[in-house]
């Protein structure tokens, strides 16, 4: 063994002996945790964690949950929220969360840095998947008992306590560098299709204005990463009206329970609308978007506020990243699939994304445009 490798392995064992025994006196290194599980779970998960300060979870919050049972042999279980009451006085100072699609997000806000599963939750529930997807993709740690942890997709470590072995999971392509040169991607090309496409941005803008003497932009609120709201820029391809008379017209179509509403021969469509539709040029102008920071080059389809009220627990797992101009809607299809199919393109594109998928989408998107697929 070399001096250099010796010393290392000193320098590592005194920085952990260090980390240790100021955890186990509460002077600060530890993870504000979240627990998720039934009370009583909980109560016996916040005992362990005072008994084994070495791994530094610090709970701040819980999530008390119970699972009930459907009315058939095989229905899934329900989880519900369900009352917790404090056995001490540190219990009492803990908050508690309903668990909701909001719970993620929540989380974030809290300044949590890991989420623990201490029982309830089933590795091949659908709750489950979703958690997974949020906290990993969040840089929130996902952790749970070792005799409970079953996940996949995601990278796993053990770290061993004689009270308490714990996995922790996750998702590597999340990291901290790889977000930073996706962001700089986003700038720099951006700009790039701003410059490049600005004589044709001139020439519709001209179209539209004189068509019907109209705004030459379409300005709708959306909703971004983590559920912020923002204002999304689009030439505009329909009349002036065309929001006041949407209700009508999907109340005619029959498609008020549509969580996108498109119509292949819309009759709100202005004649330079269907060109700028039919070959994207409509959505020229979300490159200021994504200058801005609100969306991305690829992502999932931005979200209409009402939209989002009516997503279950996994398909908010779409706001976890920034929308963006295309995506593996744009190019699976658009406005073809059915609401079940954008669901699960959206879920599979957070859970495996990479930044070679991306540029996949981007070069699958190119053909898209040319052929027009799925767009009206």
């Amino acid at each position: 063994m070399t001096p250099t490798m010796m010393l290392t392995i000193i320098e590592r064992w005194l920085a952990r002996r260090f980390l240790h025994r100021h955890r186990r006196e509460g002077k600060g290194f530890g993870y504000p945790t979240i627990i998720i599980g039934s009370p009583e779970s909980i109560h016996d998960t916040i005992v362990q964690l005072r008994n084994s300060k070495s791994l530094g979870y610090i709970p701040i919050a819980v999530c008390p949950v119970k699972a009930s049972a459907g009315n058939t042999p095989n229905a899934p279980r329900r989880l519900l929220s369900v009352p917790f009451t404090a056995d001490d006085s540190d219990e009492a100072e803990l908050i508690a969360l309903p668990l909701d699609s909001h719970l993620p997000i929540t989380a974030k806000y809290l300044k949590a840095q890991t989420v623990l599963i201490a029982d309830v939750l089933t590795r091949d529930s659908e709750t489950m998947r979703a958690l997974s997807l949020a906290m990993e993709s969040m840089g929130i740690e996902l952790a749970q008992p070792a005799s409970l942890a079953d996940l996949s997709a995601a990278q796993l470590h053990f770290r061993s306590n004689p009270l308490m072995p714990v996995l922790t999971a996750q998702l590597t392509q999340y990291s901290t560098i790889t977000r930073i040169f996706k962001r700089l991607s986003d700038i720099f090309f951006s700009l790039i299709a701003i410059i490049i496409s600005s004589p044709i941005m001139l020439v519709v803008a001209l179209l539209i204005k004189h068509e019907d003497g109209g705004p030459v932009f379409f300005r709708q609120q959306r909703i971004g990463i983590y559920g912020k709201p923002f204002t999304m820029y689009k030439f505009r391809s329909m009349n002036v009206n065309a929001e006041a008379i949407k209700k009508q017209l999907a109340e005619e179509y029959g498609m008020e329970d549509r969580f996108v509403f498109k119509l292949k021969n819309d009759p709100r469509v202005t004649r330079i609308g269907h060109f700028i539709r039919k070959t994207s040029i409509d959505e020229i102008p979300q490159f200021f978007n994504v200058l801005k920071g609100d969306m991305s080059l690829v992502g999932p389809r931005p979200p209409l506020p009402e939209e989002v009220a009516r997503y279950g627990t996994l398909y908010s797992a779409r706001l976890l990243v920034k929308p963006g101009i295309t995506g593996p809607w744009q190019v699976s299809g658009r406005s073809n699939l059915t609401q079940e199919q954008s669901e699960f393109v959206d879920v599979s594109y957070i859970q495996n994304w990479s930044l070679t998928g991306d540029i996949a989408i981007l070069l699958k998107t190119v053909v898209a445009v040319v052929r027009g697929t799925g767009s009206y």
